[in-house]
């Protein structure tokens, strides 16, 4: 299964019967002949649980807003929390309540 956010990330089962995800996201890269910008995927983290993948994505979400910025550990740290508790949400809206993450 392929799962694909456009733009950010893709997160694949590594197979039909495996619980373990592999995850990649996309990055910005500048072309050298032309010097637009394009998305390519970046090396991807092989074999995370869904949980763990969930967490990464969120970190990256939180990363990508502050990328030019300077922040204090509180900032980063509400708004991870602020990202994944989104992300738990919709999981929670759309998963049944005895759904196995795998951990």
């Amino acid at each position: 299964m392929r799962i694909e956010e456009a733009g950010n990330f893709i997160l694949e089962s590594v197979s039909d019967d495996s619980n373990l995800w592999n995850l990649s996201f996309y990055k910005r890269v500048k072309k050298r002949d032309t010097g637009n910008y394009e998305l390519e995927l970046d090396t991807p983290l092989y074999g995370l649980t869904l949980s763990s993948a969930l967490l990464r994505i969120a970190k990256k979400r939180t990363a990508k807003k502050y990328e030019e910025q300077t922040i204090t550990l509180k900032e980063f740290l509400k708004d991870y929390q602020n990202n994944y508790k989104e992300i738990v949400k919709l999981c929670r809206e759309t998963l049944p309540e005895n759904f196995d993450t795998g951990d």
